[in-house]
Formats: C-alpha cells, structure tokens, sequence
C-alpha cells in the first residue's frame, strides 16, 4: 500500500516539476515582463491611495497591455494544464503503469459508503482490461466517470468524434483512477483488506458502536 500511493504521488510530483521548470524558463526568456511588473509595482507604491485607471495604467503603458497580459497568462495557464496531463500520461503509461497493475492485483479495496463504489468499479475495470493495448476501453463496458474522473481532465480522458460515441481513453483513464484511489486512501473512504494503516476505519471503533452490517464491493 505504502508503495502504490509512494508511486501515484511520484507521477504526479514529477510531471508538475517538469512543466513548472519547463515553463519557468520560458517565462524568463519572455523580454519585457519582468519589467513592465517592477514598474507596475513601483508605481503602486509610489501612489498606494491613486486608483489603478491613474497609477496602474500609465505605469503598464496603458489598458490595452495589461488586457494582452492578461490574455497571455490565461493561454499560458491553459497551456500548463495541458502539458502536466500529457507528461503524466506519459510517464505512467512508460515507466509506472506495470508496477502499478501488478500492486493492483494483490490488493483487495472495499468502501462502507456506496458513494465512493465508482472508484471500486472502475479499479475492477482497469483490472480486467490491463493487458490490453487498445487506445480506448471497450464499448461494451460500463464506465464510471463522475466521481473517478476529475473535472479538469474529462475532456482530456474522452475522445468525442463527429460521428458516433464517445471513447474512453485508456491509459488517461486508468491514470485518473489511481489518483481518485488515493485521494479516497488518505482519508480512508476506501480501505484494504489485511492492513493495517490502510483497513477498515470501522475496526477503530469500540465492539458496541461499529455498524451491525456493512456495505462493501470487492473489486
């Protein structure tokens, strides 16, 4: 257990600091930004009680470079989101994806709270088809999405053509799951069968308050 959220952690980590470095760099590269905000602050300083139309404006060069500014920031910023999805794709589907199947296949997750059963189902999913090598799951599956999926990377998951149905992307998907897992690990939403810092929160309780019968899903 500790080595399956050691591992989704290190995918994560390790796609953000390579974006962020990469992007960094590239931002210094940019001439003009650094100073145009040394001005922006220095004005701002210079005039704390002056409206942002007086101080901020003239300082920027006016308006119109910060609305571009600020444009080039959301671009960027959507950009950023991009590539950490696409390196993290890449670097579990390359170097983590293995581990990863085979830690799945000698532990046995369970909930008490059919809320959080999506992540169950679809761990017994990527189960199933994990020595598949096809770019989509199948049709014929049930996929849960809401609740395993993030909101931010739906569209990056999904293909949707101009002609017929959607298609689950495989690899993307299968990342998406390990992370909800240990997002629901760490706060012991979903439990492991036989561990100890990982098993059923019920065991915590004192024999008089636990649950008389409890809901679980074996994946």
């Amino acid at each position: 257990m500790e080595l399956l959220n050691s591992t989704v952690h290190r995918i994560t980590a390790r796609a953000e600091k390579k974006v962020t470095d990469h992007f960094v760099a590239e931002f210094t590269r940019v001439r003009g930004k650094a100073g145009l905000l040394g001005k922006i602050a220095a004005a701002s300083l210079g005039r704390p009680a002056g409206t942002v139309r007086d101080v901020v404006y003239p300082a920027a060069g006016g308006e119109k470079t910060l609305k571009d500014l600020v444009a080039e920031l959301k671009a960027t910023n959507a950009e950023f989101a991009r590539s950490k999805r696409e390196v993290l794709k890449s670097s579990y589907s390359n170097h983590y994806r293995r581990g990863l199947m085979d830690l799945l296949g000698v532990l046995e997750f369970h909930s008490s709270n059919d809320r959080h059963k999506p992540v169950i189902e679809a761990l017994a999913l990527i189960e199933r088809h994990k020595d598949s090598s096809t770019t989509y799951l199948p049709l014929g599956e049930t996929i849960p999405l809401e609740g395993v999926v993030r909101r931010d990377w739906m569209e990056f998951a999904l293909h949707v053509p101009d002609k017929g149905p959607r298609r689950v992307i495989r690899t993307v998907y299968e990342a998406c799951v390990f992370q909800a897992l240990r997002k629901r690990l760490r706060c012991r939403e979903i439990w492991v069968v036989g561990a100890d810092r990982w098993r059923n929160p019920d065991e915590d309780l004192p024999d008089d308050l636990r649950p008389a019968a409890r809901s679980t899903t074996r994946s």
